[in-house]
């Protein structure tokens, strides 16, 4: 036996040492050097390379410049040691990659290729120290002031004497003003315009884009060719654009435009809404809503793009190694680096429109639709911690420093209401609450003599001052303008910037608010300013607080409203003097006393929870009799302490009940009728603009532009004679519009709008919906099973104050973005259905416009119906013919057919936008429309046919 064992042990003996010798081997022959990191470098300087096993001394060591096709270059290296190599860079070369290649007795060893980039030329500027190429002397060049996105200013804020001022655009403003070194403010608004303001709010130019600019620019360096400074905008219109800063509005100020394009497989729409950030060496980049985020060169020629599975409108922050860190709606945070090659992704559980802060340590903050603010490893994108706030983040953080330059406090805002002050390690210094959805970005603002002030908009319309030491209030001050009609349009959800004597904000009003800094602490004689908080409830309970239709919290129900209303409530629960987070119940096995509410005198209520729990939507399903007097009666139970799933809060412990009674007065008519009439040449019509979507409050901030850039016009197409109660059936026809060269509104034959109305009218009240329709907002085609929009028409045609919309749609079936929802906590019953509510403006459309009359010489030569079949389709088709000389270009117009029972006034339910098709004569003008019936569609038994051009029904024919 021991012979035997001893034999084997000679036998294994050299197998073991040659198993030794073939594993050094192989670790001698993968051994090559490595680069971790490469510092951004100095203009025409030196470059540092820092890495592992680049040996002791240089050696055989080389360092190669990598380019096309595999290209090197030798690198002149000036230091050499065993983690660092440091090489000159020739003077043309601002950005690439690098390779350390050294030669050793077992062959060449290369490096992983490791891109870098340098800082453009005579940088740090002063006096801001700036370490990106834009104007040196601005306060605020970019969105959020700097590479870092720190949103701080180093600026001193003393009162200047000056008064507040505002600048009125025709639509909201979303986005954040820069601001130039000479105190002109550049901006952009959802009307199609670029603005550029004096400092006294006077217009200095503007410039007119293709589509709404919901996105800050960025103001470059100096030019001394241009003899100013270059200010680079985007646009809805899938444009970035640089123009002159001095006179971009003249003919010869743009300077270049760079058209990013739809991907029809991938992506709705191709805006570009990611905001302006400078790089390092002057690249731009900007995020799209075609999936791709841009890198385009100081030229404007492209220099790489990066997909992504959604929407990019997080603006991107620079780490001191040249990573680019942005956000995007596909819930990843990513790490990108200078040649476009992703180094880290890290998924939330929400959708991402803040931009990334990076502090002075590296550390990445970013806040997610999950509620939470992340703050992550830049090496790897690990988590290093997160504080979760009580409802989604839209707004972006800011960073405070200490007297050291080092990151001593993260400010971040919360559409729960409130802003939050933390230490780097995530423990939480302050916490201040407003009440309404804050998305406006907090900036920094030093306080002269010392201390600093955190400024930022909110949901109510108020630019909020806050002491930065202990988030006391400062100030505050009202930006709700005076206008009944646009005093519920008030969200400041534009974020501020700080100038040389006060701050600049924007909102959904149209509005560019200029304050002074600490003006309401010495003008107290000023209604708009206060040092005090405006109160809404005190002591302990539960209360039921009424919400206007553009989302504004109220302290008092109205007494009187209008005939055909909708009532939101919002739950506002108080204990120990605080408010607390509580919620109606949100599940598919609520009880039946969750939720009730009754009205006296007797009417049938449709009776909602919002997804969130926050919200109660009562809607009468008919009209309510004006002058009469009628009592409300709401009752409930709700929970805290719910589950969190990303933004969706499932169950929670059941605490209390609430109980209140409303009592109010149906408005009078203004007049007996509508006012709207249907003549032999002219229809009556409204210009329909200005949609608001404020509830659920994640949907502003998902597409409160996107709804403020719809305009329809709305035509009559036929209604009933009124019975005695002065009530009877109306249908109307919407379409989109656009604006032409005079600013009229015309029929916008692109847009994917087309909308049949139907539903009642009672005097001058009017409730209007359309049932089971697929509708496109901003490309994304929503089935929608309601959407209703009701109000009192005034006798200049012009809605009155709380005019409401309401619709509702199945949330897993919009595309896309469904699955998402959910988790996003948007859907009732957890997954469910989608419920809006929001406002609108409406305008008489002018006599002078064309949409709603009958074209001249234009005729119907014939109608021809074959209807539907369980298993065939039909179709309604129109040909046309032409008088002598006449004509109508159908590249300018929306034709339409309509068929709908002509007892009801009810349309078909049909996608209208989807299955009307039009062809024209080979001079392009309209030749024949016709409208797809798909097969099994249900016909009543009196069926009427209509033809109309734009708006105006030309024709109709019973079938």
């Amino acid at each position: 036996m021991n012979r035997s064992k001893e034999l084997i042990r000679r036998l294994l003996k050299p197998i073991f040492f040659l198993g030794l010798i073939a594993a050094g081997l192989r670790v001698l022959l993968s051994y090559r050097p490595q680069i971790y990191r490469v510092p951004v470098a100095s203009r025409t300087g030196e470059l540092e390379i820092q890495g592992s096993r680049f040996f002791a001394r240089q050696g055989r060591g080389q360092v190669h410049l990598l380019g096309q096709g595999g290209a090197t270059r030798p690198l002149q290296v000036t230091a050499w040691a065993g983690n660092r190599i440091r090489v000159r860079l020739p003077e043309d070369i601002t950005s690439g990659q690098v390779q350390v290649v050294q030669r050793t007795p077992l062959g060449l060893r290369k490096s992983n290729p490791a891109p870098f980039v340098t800082r453009a030329a005579s940088l740090p500027s002063e006096p801001f120290g700036y370490q990106v190429p834009v104007q040196a002397g601005s306060p605020w060049p970019t969105f959020r002031h700097d590479h870092r996105n720190s949103g701080r200013s180093p600026l001193p804020t003393p009162y200047h004497g000056d008064q507040p001022w505002h600048f009125q655009t025709a639509k909201g403003i979303f986005s954040t003003p820069v601001i130039d070194e000479q105190g002109v403010i550049y901006f952009g608004s959802a009307d199609h315009n670029f603005y550029a303001l004096q400092p006294d709010g006077s217009l200095k130019w503007k410039f007119k884009t293709g589509e709404v600019i919901d996105s800050a620019a960025a103001l470059g360096a100096y030019d001394p060719d241009l003899g100013c400074s270059p200010v680079t905008l985007i646009s809805g219109d899938g444009r970035m654009l640089q123009l002159r800063s001095d006179r971009g509005g003249d003919p010869d100020g743009l300077l270049w435009a760079y058209q990013a394009e739809l991907r029809p497989d991938v992506s709705f729409n191709c805006w570009f809404e990611g905001n302006v950030a400078v790089g390092y060496d002057g690249t731009l980049y900007a995020g799209n809503t075609n999936f791709l985020y841009y890198a385009i060169l100081p030229d404007g020629s492209l220099k790489w793009t990066y997909a992504t599975g959604s929407n990019n409108w997080s603006q991107a922050a620079f780490g001191d190694d040249g990573t680019i860190y942005w956000g995007s709606t596909d819930t990843f945070i990513r790490a990108v680096a200078p040649d476009g090659r992703e180094r880290w992704r890290t998924r939330t559980l929400g959708f991402i429109a803040a931009s990334a802060a990076v502090g002075t340590d590296g550390t990445i903050y970013i806040g997610s639709f999950d509620s939470n603010l992340y703050a992550l490893d830049p090496k790897n994108g690990r988590l290093r911690w997160k504080f979760p706030t009580g409802d989604h983040i839209y707004a972006s953080a800011a960073l405070g420093e200490d007297e050291n330059g080092q990151t001593n406090a993260i400010y971040l805002a919360s559409t729960d209401g409130c802003c939050y002050a933390l230490r780097p390690d995530g423990s939480l210094i302050w916490k201040f609450a407003t009440h309404m959805p804050v998305r406006s970005s907090p900036v920094l603002g030093e306080v002269p003599g010392g201390g600093w002030i955190v400024y930022f908009g909110c949901g109510d319309g108020h630019l909020y001052a806050l002491n930065a030491v202990d988030g006391s209030l400062r100030w505050l001050y009202d930006t709700t303008p005076q206008d009944p009609e646009l005093a519920d349009r008030n969200d400041l959800n534009g974020s501020p910037a700080l100038g040389k004597t006060g701050v600049l904000i924007g909102g959904e009003h149209g509005s560019l608010w200029y304050i002074p800094y600490d003006y309401p602490l010495h003008n107290p004689q000023d209604p708009r300013g206060t040092t005090q908080m405006p109160g809404l409830v005190s002591g302990d309970g539960a209360w039921l607080l009424y919400v206007t239709p553009g989302g504004n919290l109220q302290p008092e129900f109205p007494t009187i409203l209008p005939a055909a209303p909708l009532i939101t409530l919002k739950l506002v629960v108080r204990q120990d003097d605080q408010s607390v987070p509580a919620l109606l119940c949100n599940s598919p096995f609520c009880p039946d006393d969750a939720l009730q509410a009754s009205l006296d005198p007797l009417l049938p209520l449709r009776v909602e929870h919002s997804a969130d729990g926050q919200y109660i939507h009562i809607l009468p399903q008919t009209f309510l009799q004006p002058g009469q007097a009628y009592h409300l009666q709401v009752s409930g139970r709700y929970s805290t302490s719910p589950l969190r799933v990303g933004n969706l809060s499932l169950g929670g412990r059941l605490d209390g009940r609430f109980e209140q009674e409303f009592h109010f007065t149906i408005a009078e008519a203004l007049r007996p009728s509508m006012g709207l009439e249907i003549g032999p040449e002219r229809t009556s019509a409204l210009e329909w603009t200005r949609m608001s979507a404020a509830l659920p409050s994640m949907l502003p901030s998902l597409n409160q532009i996107g709804f403020d850039y719809i305009d329809w016009i709305l035509g009559a197409i036929d209604l009933s004679r009124p019975d005695g109660d002065g009530r009877g059936r109306l249908l109307m026809w919407a379409i989109g519009g656009r604006r032409d060269a005079s600013g009229q509104l015309v029929a916008d034959p692109g847009s994917d709008f087309t909308v049949p109305l139907a539903g009642s009218y009672q005097a001058d009240a009017f409730m209007l919906s359309n049932h089971d329709f697929k509708m496109a907002i901003t490309g994304i085609t929503i089935p929608f099973s309601l959407f209703q929009v009701s109000g009192q028409l005034g006798p200049d045609q012009i809605a009155l104050p709380r005019a409401s919309l309401f619709a509702d749609t199945s949330v897993l079936s919009i595309p896309n973005f469904g699955p998402k929802m959910v988790i996003a906590g948007l859907a009732n019953n957890w997954f469910q259905n989608l419920l809006v509510a929001g406002t609108f403006i409406t305008r008489p459309y002018p006599e002078s416009a064309p949409a709603n009359r009958r074209p001249p010489g234009v005729l119907l030569e014939d109608l021809d119906y074959r209807p539907p079949r369980r298993r065939r389709a039909g179709r309604l088709k129109a040909r046309f013919r032409y008088q002598p000389g006449r004509s109508y270009p159908l590249k300018d117009h929306r034709p339409g057919l309509l068929l709908a029972d002509a007892e009801l006034l009810e349309p078909v339910r049909l996608d209208y936008h989807r299955e009307l098709k039009a062809q024209a004569t080979p001079a392009g003008d309209l030749h024949s429309v016709w409208l797809e019936i798909p097969p099994g569609t249900e016909m009543p038994g009196k069926l009427q046919a209509y033809v109309i051009l734009d708006v105006y029904p030309i024709y109709k024919q019973m079938l």
